[in-house]
């Protein structure tokens, strides 16, 4: 039993002194690593990468991209769009729009186009009261705007039933000026036009009774 207890003490006093020994450090005069003499990595006679002699890329007699010979795009000869023969757009005796014919009816001082119905949509104001139902013109009441278009429709209808040119001329002006007066607004062509088309009213000159 003594024999094994000094056996035990012994050990752990020689597994103390080494533990003290690695956490020190090698001894003195023990370096860590390869011995000075010895060079890390390949020897200096020994170069990285390929010989001078090879040369990267591909050599100098290879040129790159097509040969001088070949031109890019098409040939000179080839011409691009339509060939000179076709004229673009319609042929020379094709005009654009509408026939003059179809515009003669139009006066020259009304204008077309969508600002033009813009601009009559805000002159018309309260006058836009001509696209109310018969329904409305039947129970509209006289000073009202929708009476004022009922009585201007059936003034209209009494004077383009005038055959005397004269006094149908005469007829016409004064329900405009009645119109233009019983609504407060300044009658225009293209207004008194715009108003007629919704009124199925036709035949009448729309400069008659009107500001220019």
């Amino acid at each position: 039993m003594n024999t094994c207890k000094l056996l035990t003490m012994a050990s752990a006093s020689l597994l103390a002194l080494a533990s003290s020994a690695f956490a020190a450090g090698p001894p003195t005069g023990v370096t860590m690593g390869p011995p000075a003499s010895v060079t890390m990595g390949p020897p200096a006679s020994v170069t990285m990468g390929p010989p001078a002699s090879v040369t990267m890329g591909p050599p100098a007699s290879v040129t790159m991209g097509p040969p001088a010979s070949v031109t890019m795009g098409p040939p000179a000869s080839v011409t691009l769009g339509p060939p000179a023969s076709v004229t673009m757009g319609p042929p020379a005796g094709v005009t654009m729009g509408p026939p003059a014919a179809a515009l003669a009816h139009v006066p020259t001082n009304l204008p077309v186009g969508a600002p033009a119905v813009a601009n009559v949509a805000s002159q018309l104001g309260k006058l836009n009261a001509a696209h109310a139902s018969p329904t409305a013109f039947d129970h509209a009441a006289p000073n009202s705007a929708v009476g004022a278009i009922a009585t201007y429709k059936s003034e209209m209808t009494t004077a383009l039933a005038l055959t005397d040119p004269a006094a149908q001329t005469a007829a016409i002006t004064a329900a405009r000026q009645q119109l233009a007066s019983s609504t407060n607004k300044d009658l225009t062509a293209s207004a008194v036009t715009k108003i007629d088309d919704t009124l199925s009213i036709s035949g009448a000159s729309p400069t008659l009774g009107t500001t220019q």
